[in-house]
């Protein structure tokens, strides 16, 4: 496709992308006055519009000035200097313009890490990638300033923010309302299909609990401006990434969604039932996790392990079983997945069912930041035992909360043989241990009795619902050699 920055600046037009920007701006304003309104201006000189033939439902996605300015302001702070688009301390209101399109070596520094990755943002935000149509052209100015009950939010054209407050009625979601006056999720859905916007979500997942934020751990809903070396770059990296996604979901749209074909690992979703129809209760149980914690696209195969006295004729009940759990009557009689199971001779009223989804790799923008955020507390100091802290086990997975950011777990909440186990995220974890309690053996010999100590958690429910606290524990004195598998298994805990 046309780079239409280059069709507009003509000869003007460079490599240096900073430059073309301040030049665009400054030919557009100069031109205004000559159109008789601003929809004519725009359809002739909007890079959005110009993309898409003149059509004024364009708009921008990821504001280019506003990065420009964070970088800007963060290199020149000791200098005391403010870059406004239209200059506020000049009789020339292009004068910051004209500085950074003739000087800008001399206020932002080619080899400055921020300069480097402003610079490809930059490039990016010339392209295709970066311009969306939308549903309505009021939408335009609302990405960037709305009023939501009676507070003014800055979006500034935030990606995150915009996807998040596309499910706020009072907010974008006005622009998706159905007949019954709420957000119409579905429209929603459609929409960030249509324009491709995926992967702003986790795993590429369109669901208002899996947004990503443009910097970890924030709330996408609350537009972010970062001042900070560290935290610019973070959001370059990841306005960089998503571009580079979304250019190639739009090169290639049978492969939208980026993510890897290969298998990433497994996740076990387990049940039990006794009874009479045991077999498909256990079975549907153990779908019903699946269904509350993974989608269709996520699963490149599903193994049932049914551990129970099967008889053969029952073996077609369970075909059908699972047939009407996956929504699937094909002619061919095959079920979306690929599938098998394997019968043991068990209690003859007692099924359990382990189904073991073989699952596709995380979306390249969730898993770049998960690997970098990992990277990032690796290289950090080494962490230092606290001193009461005997149990070695415990440290060892200790150890794993707080140098990974993506430690996954199963749980158990119910904590009993017949709980459901549901996908959380470790977000905190704290160390902590009580005092040794001691007895008197049969000889009247006092001894260490029993020492407690605990990892206390925060977990994020991988789909939606509040934050669970929970503790695992371990006595110190009778700790066996177990690996950190068999101390999260006594905690009702599984690594996902």
């Amino acid at each position: 496709m046309k780079n239409m920055m280059k069709e507009y600046l003509g000869n003007d037009y460079s490599s240096n992308h900073l430059r073309n920007f301040c030049l665009y701006w400054m030919k557009g304003a100069a031109c205004r006055k000559d159109y008789p309104s601003d929809d004519a201006w725009r359809s002739e000189n909007d890079l959005d519009c110009l993309t898409f033939d003149g059509d004024l439902h364009a708009d921008t996605l990821m504001s280019a000035w506003t990065p420009i300015k964070w970088v800007a302001d963060c290199l020149n702070s000791d200098l005391g200097i403010k870059f406004h688009k239209s200059s506020k301390h000049s009789t020339d209101p292009e004068h910051d313009l004209k500085l950074l399109a003739e000087e800008g070596d001399l206020y932002l520094d080619p080899s400055h890490r921020l300069v480097t990755l402003l610079n490809r943002f930059l490039k990016l935000a010339e392209e295709r990638c970066n311009f969306i149509l939308l549903p309505s052209r009021e939408m335009n100015p609302a990405r960037y300033r709305s009023v939501i009950r009676n507070r003014t939010v800055w979006l500034c054209d935030e990606v995150p923010s915009t996807l998040a407050h596309l499910y706020d009625k009072d907010s974008l979601g006005r622009f998706f309302l159905g007949e019954d006056g709420e957000v119409d999720e579905d429209r929603v859905r459609d929409w960030i299909y249509r324009e491709h916007l995926e992967p702003g979500f986790e795993r590429g997942i369109v669901d208002r609990g899996r947004i990503l934020p443009l910097l970890a751990g924030r709330d996408p809903y609350e537009p972010i401006w970062p001042t900070k070396e560290d935290e610019i770059a973070e959001a370059l990296t990841y306005m960089i990434e998503f571009l580079s996604i979304r250019r190639e979901i739009l090169a290639d749209p049978d492969h939208a969604g980026c993510y890897d074909t290969e298998d990433r690992g497994t996740a076990v979703y387990s049940a039990s039932a006794r009874g009479e129809d045991r077999i498909p209760r256990a079975i549907e149980e153990a779908f019903r996790g699946i269904t509350r914690n993974e989608t269709p696209d996520r699963i490149a195969q599903i193994d049932l392990d049914i551990v129970c006295d099967l008889p053969t004729e029952e073996s077609t009940a369970v075909d059908r079983c699972i047939r009407r759990l996956c929504n699937w009557y094909g002619k061919d009689g095959m079920i979306p997945y690929g599938y098998k199971y394997t019968v043991d001779t068990a209690q003859p009223d007692v099924c359990r069912v382990d189904a073991i989804l073989h699952l596709k790799k995380d979306h390249r923008l969730l898993s770049d930041r998960r690997r970098n955020t990992a990277a990032h507390r690796v290289n950090g100091p080494a962490p230092v035992r606290p001193e009461g802290i005997t149990s070695n086990v415990l440290w060892e997975l200790y150890q794993m909360f707080l140098t990974r950011s993506d430690v996954s777990l199963w749980v158990n909440t119910d904590k009993s043989s017949r709980g459901t186990y549901r996908l959380y995220t470790a977000r905190e974890a704290t160390l902590g241990h009580g005092e040794t309690d001691y007895g008197v053996d049969s000889m009247g010999i006092e001894l260490p009795w029993s020492r407690m100590e605990w990892i206390d958690l925060s977990l994020v429910p991988s789909d939606s619902g509040s934050i669970l606290k929970t503790r695992i524990t371990t006595d110190a004195l009778y700790e066996s050699n177990d690996p950190v598998e068999a101390l999260l298994d006594r905690n009702h805990m599984r690594l996902a």
